[in-house]
């Protein structure tokens, strides 16, 4: 008996074979660096809502933002990687005790995402 020659010869592979786990590795590389960039936003969104926080309890004891406070926000929000910053429509005059106190935020994060972040509190000065 003469062994079949075709028998242990394996059968040659084709590109389609492993074009589906070529398109899926392609598919979650995607997905993983959209979510690593929504990440990057949540944490410069959660950076700007803490120093907006630090901030507005600064005014809180004056009843506005000073000139140096406003020149250290403005350098915090830098820090978290904010341009174009505008603070229009913040409380840069003094109001009177009880008063409401306004701040108001708002920037682009390096992508060219708009931020805004607005606080509200009582003059307890």
């Amino acid at each position: 008996m003469v062994p079949d020659i075709n028998a242990s010869k394996k059968n040659d592979g084709s590109v389609g074979d492993l074009m589906p786990m070529g398109i899926f590795v392609i598919c979650i590389a995607f997905v993983m660096i959209s979510f690593a960039n929504l990440v990057r936003l949540i944490n410069v969104k959660a950076s700007v809502s803490q120093v907006s926080r630090q901030y507005i309890l600064k005014m809180e004891t004056c009843g506005y933002l000073t000139e140096g406070d406003r020149a250290g926000l403005m350098d915090s929000l830098a820090g978290t990687g904010l341009k174009d910053i505008s603070l229009a429509g913040t409380d840069m005059t003094e109001v009177g005790y009880g008063n409401e106190i306004k701040l108001y935020i708002s920037g682009f994060t390096e992508e060219g995402y708009e931020i805004r972040e607005f606080r509200t509190s009582t003059a307890k000065y």
